[in-house]
């Protein structure tokens, strides 16, 4: 049994789980189902769009890790040291922005978290600062 009064996400990083019964036993139990953008997985637009893909009405998470079709290995030296945008990638920076402007209708309601890992495009820093300006 969980404790009451945490918020709780799962980030599921096989995308045949991205389906109805996943999404309904997250709600049943209100756990946040984690979008996320890694090699193997759908790409986070996709994900919002499924029905059903919003589990808990108050939380939303999405976590932009890697390009899709991308190994971690092969991004680890090749974007160091993490100064600037390497490669941008216009689809997660068009994903996280609609989540920024969909958290913004939402609050105080529901919380939107959104985490970006440096192997995405090279500078997490940058690669959030362009969604915001975006959402602007």
């Amino acid at each position: 049994m969980m404790p009451k009064g945490w918020p709780y996400g799962v980030e599921m990083r096989n995308r045949a789980w991205l389906r109805d019964e996943s999404f309904a036993c997250l709600a049943r139990h209100g756990v946040t189902h984690a979008l996320n953008l890694r090699d193997a997985m759908r790409p986070v637009t996709e994900q919002m769009a499924l029905a059903g893909s919003r589990t808990d009405p108050e939380l939303v998470a999405a976590r932009f890790l890697l390009k899709r079709c991308r190994k971690y290995e092969d991004v680890v030296n090749a974007f160091q040291p993490h100064d600037k945008t390497k490669e941008v990638n216009e689809e997660a920076q068009r994903a996280g922005t609609g989540l920024i402007v969909e958290g913004e209708r939402y609050e105080p309601r529901r919380k939107t978290l959104i985490y970006v890992n440096n192997r995405l495009e090279g500078n997490a820093l940058e690669t959030i600062a362009a969604m915001l300006a975006e959402a602007d």
